[in-house]
């Protein structure tokens, strides 16, 4: 079940196939921060095909609005974040038609680069143990300033694709947890100020065996990010298992 609420923003759907008008592209150049799973609950499969179509279509947004996007894979400590891709996203060209032929071809360069990093990423030997999800948090609030000169994320769209269970800071994988235990530890988490950011956590309760989570930890360890989500004031907040058409 997906849980989204939202205050003073538009939705946006990344892969309608639409060009970005001025409702869905932001005043500042766009900013897009995703950060991606890759511990050991998620290692073999760190993005399933939704997950995949939800980084690709948030990776074109940026590219037809213009803006810079970041791309990490984490599996303990924000210290050991891994980048996947970095860099300012455009589309080179005198019209609109010029520049959205050539938007397939750039996205998808960026998806191949993204995609043979994370290769490289979940091979490597584990740099530290736990899974931080929460300390992403912070550092998508800390791209946002830096892109922003410190003004704030309002421009910021940020994307983390986990399990949610954070065993370093919120223990959500304890397998007693329930919806009520999950929010109390979400109220006694620090949290970073994303006022004005677009935050969508998808992946919740999806490991790479594929074996199902219990429906009562989903939905706690789900009680527990949109309870996160709402303390950090960002403008829209979606926790779900399956991203719907991508997002």
């Amino acid at each position: 079940m997906a849980t989204t609420f939202a205050t003073g923003c538009s939705v946006i759907n990344p892969t309608s196939g639409e060009h970005p008008g001025s409702t869905d592209c932001p005043q500042a150049p766009a900013a897009f921060k995703a950060a991606i799973d890759i511990s050991g609950s998620r290692s073999s499969v760190p993005l399933t095909d939704s997950e995949n179509a939800a980084v690709q279509g948030l990776v074109r947004r940026t590219l037809l609005c213009g803006g810079n996007a970041e791309v990490s894979a984490f599996s303990g400590s924000v210290a050991t974040t891994v980048p996947l891709y970095s860099g300012e996203l455009h589309l080179d060209g005198a019209t609109d038609n010029a520049r959205l032929r050539r938007e397939p071809e750039a996205t998808d360069g960026v998806m191949t680069q993204i995609h043979q990093n994370i290769a490289d990423a979940v091979t490597a030997p584990p740099r530290s143990a736990g899974t931080d999800v929460l300390g992403q948090l912070g550092l998508i609030g800390e791209y946002g300033q830096q892109l922003n000169n410190g003004s704030g994320p309002s421009n910021l769209v940020g994307l983390i694709v986990t399990d949610g269970e954070d065993t370093d800071q919120l223990n959500f994988a304890n397998p007693t947890l329930t919806s009520t235990s999950a929010v109390a530890v979400a109220d006694a988490a620090i949290v970073p100020d994303l006022s004005g950011a677009q935050l969508t956590i998808i992946g919740i309760g999806k490991s790479s065996s594929g074996a199902p989570a219990a429906t009562v930890h989903v939905d706690a360890v789900k009680a527990g990010w949109n309870r996160i989500c709402e303390r950090t004031n960002a403008a829209e907040c979606t926790v779900v298992t399956d991203p719907a058409n991508g997002r």
